[in-house]
């Protein structure tokens, strides 16, 4: 059984096309926590844990102040700091990247494309 796509599959380039070129990468967790997995915006989807993950401050939009209200906190990882969280939570299937909060911040629009395995990520990150 092969534990990663191939380096030129539709989903390591979609991985590269989101993932690829961004420098930092903010999340949201709910202290007091100890930041694991299930402390941070994500939900369960069919392949496991999904962490909701953004590129820019733009791409969150005014939804952000909505995710404060509920208690959530503003966290900016570094490329490497996100590639050396993805590493120790095996929790996590995939990532969901920029994708568009609603109703408050309790739910997220995106499109099937905007989901990245955690090992094409990792890949990405990693090269």
């Amino acid at each position: 059984m092969r534990d990663r796509a191939p380096l030129d599959s539709p989903a390591m380039a979609t991985a590269r096309r989101l993932i690829g070129p961004a420098d930092d990468f903010l999340l949201f967790w709910r202290p007091p926590g100890r930041r694991a997995a299930a402390e941070y915006l994500g939900a369960k989807w069919d392949w496991g844990w999904t962490l909701f993950v953004w590129t820019s401050e733009s791409t969150v939009g005014p939804m952000r102040t909505d995710l404060a209200a509920r208690g959530y906190l503003a966290q900016w990882l570094t490329r490497e700091g996100f590639l050396a969280f993805l590493h120790r939570a095996g929790d996590i299937g995939g990532v969901l990247i920029d994708g568009e909060l609603e109703d408050d911040g309790e739910r997220i629009r995106a499109e099937a494309e905007q989901l990245v395995a955690r090992r094409d990520a990792l890949l990405v990150l990693d090269a």
